[in-house]
Formats: C-alpha cells, structure tokens, sequence
C-alpha cells in the first residue's frame, strides 16, 4: 500500500512540476519546449520551475505542522504564516513584502534537502541545471498559490488515509480484534 502511495505521489509530483513550468513559460510568452536542453533558456524556466515547487513543498509541510481547521494557512497564508514564525514581523508588514522579498526572507528554507523524498525524487527527473540560471525578473504570477492546492489537498488525505490505516492495523493487533472486511 506504502509503494503505491508513493508511486501516485511521485506522479502527482511530476503533473506539478509541469504545470507549474507552464505557467512559467506563459509568463514570459515563451514556448513550452522551443528551447534545447541545457539552453540558457531551457536552464531558466527549470530553475524558476524547480523554485516554486520547492516552495510549494516547503509550505505544505508548514500546513501540516500548523494549520487548524479554523486556519487551514490556504494560499499566501502559509507564506505569510512561516515569515511571522521565523521573523515575527506584524502581519501587516509581512502581507505588503513583494514575492521575490518573501523568498529572500525564507531562503534557509529553499532546499531541496528540505523537502520529502518523493518530492526530491520527482524533482530529481526534472534535470535541473548544476549551475543557477536566473530570470532577472521574478514576476509575483509566476506562483500561483491556489494552483497546487488540489494536488497538495489530496497528498495529505492520502497521508492521512495511510495513517489511519496503519494505526487501526495495529489497534485491531493489540486489541486482538478480526480484521476489517
């Protein structure tokens, strides 16, 4: 059940990295696959790519550390959230910081390293360049907060569902109770 969870999250992973790309490319009016690999351009969406799924990762983690039924940190709230825990700033001062801001403010936070292995697994086929390639430009519609938010929702229910699971397998050992089914 663990492998086919982790299979469907790899997926999952990898439908995420491609649309964000798009966006990306859309952004700067550019084709989704004019460009050779390795090119300057190729190297630059994949980065900025890369970037806001690593961001993605990082504030899905932090909703599952910190977000309440009565605050689900949905959108920017989960950005705004993980600034005020590190900084403490005032909310108000928090929600004016530009993007690329915001990212410099959390950048201990943006690693690879920093996110669930099959995040870095599907990032790993993503043939990230070994060098930065940056675009000199970080346009705030380059992450779309909400467009992940139904790939990242299902993640955590298919958690969730694994746990359970798991917890009632060994509930139903130590209670000596018959199996479900």
């Amino acid at each position: 059940m663990r492998e086919n969870f982790s299979s469907l999250s790899r997926l999952k992973s990898s439908e995420s990295l491609h649309v964000i790309k798009s966006r990306v490319c859309e952004n700067r009016s550019m084709s989704h696959s004019a460009y050779y690999p390795g090119s300057m351009q190729d190297n630059q969406i994949r980065n900025r790519t890369a970037l806001i799924y690593v961001l993605e990762m990082i504030l899905h983690q932090h909703r599952q550390k910190y977000a309440t039924i009565f605050n689900p940190l949905e959108g920017k709230a989960a950005l705004h959230h993980l600034i005020f825990m590190k900084t403490k700033w005032r909310p108000s001062e928090i929600r004016e910081l530009k993007l690329e801001d915001a990212l410099f403010v959390i950048q201990d936070e943006l690693r690879i390293e920093n996110i669930s292995d099959e995040a870095q697994e599907a990032l790993s086929s993503f043939n990230l360049p070994l060098a930065a390639f940056l675009f000199e430009d970080f346009p705030e519609e380059d992450w779309n907060c909400r467009e992940n938010s139904v790939f990242l929702r299902n993640l955590t229910m298919k958690a969730t569902q694994s746990t359970c699971r798991s917890l009632s397998a060994v509930l139903q050992e130590r209670l000596f109770l018959p199996p479900d089914g």
